[in-house]
């Protein structure tokens, strides 16, 4: 099963929300966020909600065009909640859901020359490292290999006053890909 075939129903848990990438598949940026929000579920495109929004007009005034990258989430579909009180079942399942997300995630990324991580789980995820601390720097991936892999606050911190921080990353973020 390739990547862009039209499965919208994970084969790990039978959910029927899987969000999958969109834009180019040739694009030499990957951007990763954490997982789809309502509107993201309700059109089976990521970063198509208001989150999404504010991504692109940043990222036009760092001079970039979202359309020209390759979007994903790190989360194909929201992840179950899980509690203390949780079955080891629940447990494990929402486990084999992150891998075949990861998988996945994997593949798209092979091959990009830059990859842009938003937000705090994608950047502790990927990176084992807090987003508070490397916003705005290159980073390492555990998991993905490219020439450049940013870390950035998640775009939705503009909803509660941090568009600066937002706005800086994405700068740096764009005059680093004019040194690959």
């Amino acid at each position: 099963m390739s990547w862009d075939e039209d499965i919208y129903t994970c084969p790990v848990c039978g959910r029927e929300d899987l969000v999958l990438a969109s834009g180019p598949r040739r694009a030499d940026i990957l951007v990763v966020g954490e997982f789809p929000g309502r509107e993201e579920l309700r059109q089976g495109k990521p970063m198509v909600g208001g989150t999404g929004g504010v991504l692109r007009k940043e990222l036009g005034k760092a001079g970039l065009d979202m359309r020209q990258m390759r979007v994903t989430n790190l989360w194909l579909h929201p992840p179950q909640k899980v509690t203390t009180k949780s079955s080891d079942e629940i447990k494990e399942q929402k486990q084999k859901c992150f891998q075949y997300g990861l998988e996945k995630l994997i593949e798209e990324a092979k091959g990009r020359k830059a990859i842009l991580l938003l937000g705090s789980d994608t950047v502790k995820e990927l990176c084992n490292e807090k987003v508070s601390d490397v916003s705005g720097l290159e980073v390492k991936s555990i998991y993905l290999s490219a020439p450049l892999i940013f870390a950035c606050v998640q775009p939705a911190t503009v909803f509660h006053g941090g568009i600066g921080e937002l706005r800086q990353a994405l700068q740096k973020f764009s005059k680093k890909l004019e040194d690959i």
